[in-house]
């Protein structure tokens, strides 16, 4: 249901028009706001020591990178290059969990990084073709693949971080402090710079109030929570390997709502085909190896 969910993330970042940045503040903001209100009501808020605070308002700034990067790459390209790219986060993944983790390298978890990694070099192989040109401008496509890398990267880094985090502290209230403590930070941001002291820059055109509210509400504040509290039972990797059923949906939705503008070639699809096809190898394997458990 999360992944469901995420899967029209990206279609909601191409409906609402504010530039990536100011998308991710009011993404944060409402939802971190909404959550705590939830907290509050329910008489749940709890406090983090000042190193804990810190540490979880640092992960809540590298999910606020990753959510730049990533609507970033749907405004430069479109939602089928951004989600198919940012199923490569497993691979990102499979060596960041065993630095975090301090175990050894898992020789299954790096056999599907090097899948997904040919997945992402077919993937590479170009747009497609209509009548002699590109429908997508290749410089875009390309910038569009780079941004949607490092917000893989960065989706590695903050749900291997957050599933440390998780095994001490309640997810909501994680929840609570990584987005309003990312929202503080670009707020200030914003304001150093001289775009940021005008109040046009922060006023949200009435068209986009109606998408922001889906995403800020469903699509953070409930499946960004839910996400976390998911890590409690799934390792990092395997939860990585899961959301890439996203794209399926996402590229499905896209494609249905924004017609011709998302249809991409064969190299395309051959390499989503191959990165999301990490799901089902990585499901098998692990079943394979539960059973073993199981017998012996």
């Amino acid at each position: 249901m999360i992944v469901l969910i995420f899967g029209f993330t990206g279609i909601l970042g191409k409906l609402i028009s504010l530039d990536a940045e100011r998308l991710v503040f009011w993404r944060v903001f409402l939802g971190g706001s909404l959550v705590m209100l939830w907290l509050i009501f329910r008489r749940k808020t709890v406090r983090f020591k000042p190193k804990t605070a810190v540490q979880v308002a640092f992960v809540g700034c590298v999910a606020a990178g990753h959510w730049i990067a990533f609507f970033a790459a749907i405004k430069v390209s479109n939602v089928s290059i951004a989600l198919a790219t940012l199923a490569t986060t497993p691979l990102f993944v499979s060596f960041i969990e065993p630095l975090v983790h301090r175990r050894k390298l898992d020789w299954r978890e790096m056999a599907l990084g090097l899948v997904i990694l040919v997945g992402l070099l077919v993937l590479l192989m170009g747009p497609k073709v209509t009548n002699g040109g590109f429908a997508l401008d290749v410089s875009d496509y390309y910038w569009g693949v780079s941004l949607a890398l490092v917000s893989a990267f960065l989706a590695g880094v903050f749900s291997t971080l957050n599933s440390v985090l998780v095994r001490h502290h309640d997810a909501s209230n994680l929840t609570r402090l990584e987005l309003l403590s990312a929202a503080a930070v670009l707020a200030v941001v914003f304001l150093l710079q001289p775009k940021g002291r005008s109040l046009d820059f922060w006023t949200v055109p009435t068209s986009d109030w109606l998408w922001l509210g889906l995403l800020a509400s469903v699509a953070t504040a409930f499946a960004f929570l839910m996400s976390i509290e998911v890590m409690r039972k799934l390792s990092p990797f395997t939860t990585a390997v899961a959301i890439n059923m996203e794209p399926v949906y996402a590229i499905l939705f896209a494609s249905w709502i924004f017609g011709e503008e998302e249809q991409m070639g064969p190299w395309f699809y051959a390499g989503t085909v191959i990165i999301v096809g990490a799901v089902f190898v990585d499901a098998a394997l692990k079943r394979r190896a539960a059973k073993g458990i199981q017998t012996s």
